[in-house]
């Protein structure tokens, strides 16, 4: 039996037209954006993986609904400053919600906004997206996985895994 492959990626923002005038220039359409990011997901992801999506999933919960059988994997949610915390639990689509997840083991906590140093108990690392792929202000223990900063794809857990066992 293979082992159960897990997943990162933040920000994907289905559904929401106005991020691609902010920060996805080369989409011309929401339409564009999903299909892209939903095809380099499913490239990846096999349907029996586990992922870790670091917030803003969606931009209503009808466009979460719409979009989230589309997707291989168990998703755990890890909530956004833009998902609507009740709806998507009340909508039953990911296996897990959180505010924030600490890989106590690995070395990382993982949040949607970026943390700072002292709020990091277990592990001096933070996996996290919100900013876009905009690092300003960014410590070398922050690590960006909102898609545009990972190209429109997920990271397995194995490069999160060298990234938190390396020294800054």
């Amino acid at each position: 039996m293979s082992r159960r492959n897990i997943w990162f990626i933040s920000d994907t923002h289905f559904g929401h037209n106005n991020i691609i005038g902010y920060c996805r220039l080369h989409f011309s359409s929401v339409d564009e954006m999903e299909s892209a990011i939903i095809e380099n997901w499913n490239n990846a992801v096999r349907p029996d993986d586990l992922v870790y999506h670091l917030g803003d999933f969606a931009w209503k919960t009808a466009d979460a609904k719409r979009v989230r059988p589309l997707l291989n994997g168990a998703i755990r949610l890890i909530v956004g400053n833009h998902d609507d915390i009740p709806s998507l639990a009340a909508a039953g689509l990911f296996q897990r919600i959180y505010l924030w997840k600490q890989f106590r083991d690995l070395g990382f906590t993982a949040s949607h906004i970026p943390m700072r140093l002292d709020q990091l108990r277990h592990g001096a690392k933070n996996l996290h997206g919100h900013v876009h792929g905009d690092l300003t202000g960014l410590e070398p223990f922050h690590r960006d996985v909102s898609v545009e900063s990972i190209g429109y794809k997920p990271v397995h857990m194995d490069e999160i895994v060298a990234w938190a066992g390396a020294t800054a």
